[in-house]
């Protein structure tokens, strides 16, 4: 249930735009979500982001099922809104009044997260994280901070990595931890989260010493080792987000439905 969020590599759609335009793009559909009551606009920008998805070689249907877990939690708030909002008028009864109020509420929350869920995903897809660092650090953020970043995003395949050993030698031992009880707790603790704490920190510990012997953070600036230029993806990126910014404004404005 839980979605294996990674960059997939590949030479469509934004994969062919550079990271600051794909963080732009991510800006103008946040923008959409939080700054508008709409849920036309909310839906069509839903819409956008399965469109995109599929300008980028990635098929709607695989991109919904990597979100199946936002999907049913979703799901769960249109229900929760639902239920609990008793503004409007009474439309039927389920456990309680339901009235048209509640719906609205429901499908303005569901949407919202359904939207900001899927476009960060869809960042996270297109986005090579080397390239968004060496990014970052040429707009201005010190490199040592742009390389921390990198060494956490490469850390999540490894713990990953690590927690299916971890596991794969619990079920040759015949070790099944649970957490439905204290005792099961303690034992998860003691053979799943030590083990993975232990290699973590293992690593961090060789990456340290490559690092200092390689002499890092001893200048203040460092020359990025690669420069992207600007091309029509990321024109049409920028014009994603001028379009998200115009249509929440005028929808804020008119009072689209």
């Amino acid at each position: 249930m839980i979605p294996r969020i990674e960059y997939h590599p590949s030479s469509r759609g934004l994969h062919r735009a550079g990271p600051v335009s794909n963080l732009l793009v991510l800006a103008g559909f946040l923008v959409a979500a939080l700054s508008s009551s709409s849920l036309s606009l909310k839906g069509g920008a839903l819409l956008v982001v399965l469109a995109l998805a599929w300008f980028s070689g990635e098929s709607p249907r695989r991109f919904l099922g990597s979100l199946r877990f936002v999907l049913w939690f979703g799901a769960l708030l249109f229900a929760a809104q639902a239920l609990s909002v008793r503004d409007g008028t009474i439309l039927f009864r389920v456990g309680g009044p339901i009235t048209d109020g509640g719906l609205i509420a429901g499908a303005q929350m569901t949407l919202r997260f359904l939207l900001i869920l899927g476009a960060s995903f869809l960042f996270v897809l297109v986005t090579d994280p080397d390239r968004l660092a060496h990014a970052l650090i040429r707009l201005g953020v010190p490199y040592r901070y742009g390389y921390a970043f990198i060494l956490a995003l490469r850390f999540v395949p490894f713990f990953r990595r690590e927690l299916e050993l971890v596991r794969e030698a619990q079920r040759i031992r015949g070790i099944r931890p649970s957490v439905r009880s204290v005792a099961g707790l303690r034992r998860t603790i003691r053979y799943t989260f030590v083990p993975v704490l232990v290699a973590a920190l293992l690593r961090v510990d060789s990456i340290a010493m490559s690092m200092k012997g390689r002499a890092f953070g001893l200048y203040s600036k460092r020359t990025p080792s690669e420069r992207v230029g600007w091309s029509g993806v990321d024109a049409g990126a920028l014009a994603l987000l001028a379009g998200g910014i115009t249509m929440s404004v005028l929808s804020r404005r008119w009072g689209w439905p």
